[in-house]
């Protein structure tokens, strides 16, 4: 994808890899509107992208509202005439705690961000560019949890993003051959995630002061939010649907693999004729809308 003159919009934009994203695009050449729940965080990032020679627009967006979203989508139209790129990167991490020691409140809070404001993104911009004309692309910030990594006492978080990177599966397979789908997958970064509770939202218990031992250990481990932004944005111009960043996750995801290809050698070998139970080339014979229906549950 020809990034010149392009115009994009990031959500979570206003800190973090959402910000790095925001500046690594200018630097190719990309309008960006930069939406964040944060409104001053959002137009600092914005003054901060037209520093680049490009347009920008800094919004206060809650991707956890469908409304809000859908405003995003208006807005980024009016100001560029068209969208180009959509990057649903916000997202949030709660507190760590036991899977059984969560509470709802908490999974409810990361999965409406996480995986809800995605599907608001999805929602509020792919069917403007499945009727547009020339490329778009639709990138979803998951994390290296969504391929193998298990997160010990983020266990919420983990799931969230392994529905993202389900979400991201699916949707390339639905759009037409001129919307591209990208899922981001980077591993610790030099980020503020673990302040996401400061700006949690009433209806989900309201904000929350994180450990600072958090903030020490991410700003001492992670990657620097602009490699991860720079492998992103090569991501974008190279058409890759997994983008990936930090390089041990590879044996993670190969003991997975290994893993469920084991249990498949014991328990459930292949043997002649068992394609019959195939769903894929049954789902593919049939008509898009007929497909949906027997898809269903």
């Amino acid at each position: 994808m020809d990034l010149t003159s392009k115009s994009a919009v990031v959500t979570g934009g206003g800190n973090g890899i959402g910000r790095a994203l925001c500046l690594a695009l200018a630097e190719r050449g990309v309008n960006v509107a930069v939406a964040d729940i944060e409104s001053d965080a959002a137009r600092a990032v914005a003054a901060e992208v037209r520093g680049f020679g490009v347009r920008a627009v800094g919004l206060a967006v809650d991707v956890t509202d469908e409304s809000s979203v859908s405003a995003l989508a208006d807005a980024s139209w009016r100001k560029f005439g068209s969208v180009d790129i959509l990057v649903n990167n916000a997202g949030v991490m709660h507190a760590l705690s036991p899977l059984h020691e969560c509470g709802i409140a908490e999974f409810d809070w990361v999965f409406a961000v996480n995986v809800r404001g995605a599907m608001n993104g999805i929602r509020a911009f792919v069917p403007r560019f499945v009727a547009a004309d020339g490329p778009r692309r639709v990138v979803n910030t998951a994390s290296e949890h969504a391929l193998g990594v298990p997160h010990v006492g983020g266990g919420i978080y983990t799931a969230s993003k392994h529905a993202l990177l389900g979400l991201s599966d699916v949707l390339r397979r639905e759009l037409p051959g001129h919307v591209k789908v990208s899922v981001l997958c980077p591993g610790i970064v030099e980020s503020s995630l673990w302040r996401a509770g400061e700006r949690r939202q009433a209806e989900f218990g309201g904000p929350a002061c994180p450990p600072e031992s958090a903030g020490v250990f991410m700003r001492q481990l992670g990657m620097p939010a602009a490699e991860v932004a720079a492998r992103a944005v090569e991501g974008i111009r190279t058409g890759a649907f997994y983008i990936v960043t930090h390089p041990h996750a590879v044996d993670i995801a190969r003991r997975r693999w290994t893993e469920v290809e084991q249990a498949f050698a014991r328990q459930a070998p292949r043997r002649e004729g068992d394609e019959i139970y195939d769903l894929g080339p049954v789902l593919g014979a049939l008509p898009p809308n007929q497909a949906r229906n027997e898809a269903s549950p």
